[in-house]
């Protein structure tokens, strides 16, 4: 059966609906938030595709531009086979991302059936034309690269800039820790036309939020080395104005799960004085 991949701790809030909190890079500011999102099949196909899904997703934002920002992200997902055995994947991890964008940490974990599979955990540093990423976790390691890449939240804000300059299109070269914690993955993506029309899910329901602009987004990611081959993970979501992701489509290539907000909750925000 295709696990679950690690990416989904990135490409779910990395590509996190392009949060807006750098200083001058938005008219909407961050929304330090929980959401819990319902998981289900939307669909598959193969002999190795799972015949049935659920699962749940708890994300939570917190931090600004001045302190750095902080995500918790915990992804369950229990897949049947054709075979109907269950298998429980278990993602974990935590982040946290400078307010400049020139440090972040990571600790992602995976289980499976309750069982420790993998443990990343590292930290990297970039510069405008480089990469260093110190590993802890599975073995000391260090891996210096000469490339452009971006962190998740720097990921994100130029995604809003490019959404808000009614640019369809982006692509940049991004990392976040995952994969074996030293990879570098090319971002393709596709940016839809804005809409104010009502949501149906929690977070629209949300005061403030009801006539809040929102984008459509598929962010697909592919082995930098072959950016002309078929992506390794692809997400579509909402990107709204304040940080907020939902409607999540989430394709693992032979699988695509769907994910809708059940709870959500506005964090109070720390003020930023710079």
């Amino acid at each position: 059966m295709t696990p679950i991949l690690s990416r989904a701790a990135f490409a779910v809030f990395a590509a996190s609906a392009f949060l807006p909190c750098a200083a001058g890079a938005a008219e909407v500011p961050l929304a330090p938030h929980k959401a819990v999102y319902e998981l289900s099949l939307l669909s598959s196909k193969g002999s190795d595709a799972p015949t049935s899904a659920r699962g749940r997703i708890v994300y939570e934002f917190n931090g600004n531009s001045c302190e750095g920002y902080t995500v918790t992200f915990r992804q369950a997902t229990e897949l049947v086979s054709a075979e109907g055995r269950p298998q429980v994947l278990d993602t974990r991890s935590t982040t946290f991302e400078s307010g400049d964008g020139k440090t972040f940490r990571f600790r992602i974990e995976t289980l499976s059936n309750g069982n420790r599979t993998k443990l990343l955990e590292g930290a990297a540093e970039r510069t405008e034309d480089s990469l260093s990423i110190n590993m802890k976790s599975p073995a000391p390691a260090k891996t210096d690269l000469a490339v452009v890449a971006l962190f998740p939240v720097q990921q994100t804000l130029r995604g809003l800039a490019a959404a808000r300059a009614g640019e369809t299109t982006l692509e940049i070269n991004a990392y976040d820790g995952s994969g074996d914690g030293q990879k570098v993955y090319h971002s393709l993506n596709i940016i839809g036309r804005p809409s104010a029309k009502a949501s149906d899910d929690e977070a629209g329901k949300t005061e403030g939020m009801k006539e809040m602009q929102r984008w459509p987004v598929v962010a697909s990611y592919f082995d930098r080395d072959k950016p002309d081959g078929a992506p390794i993970y692809t997400l579509a979501f909402e990107m709204w104005e304040n940080g907020i992701s939902s409607n999540l489509r989430l394709n693992y290539g032979d699988f695509v799960l769907g994910g809708k907000i059940s709870q959500f909750e506005l964090l109070k925000p720390t003020p930023c004085e710079k």
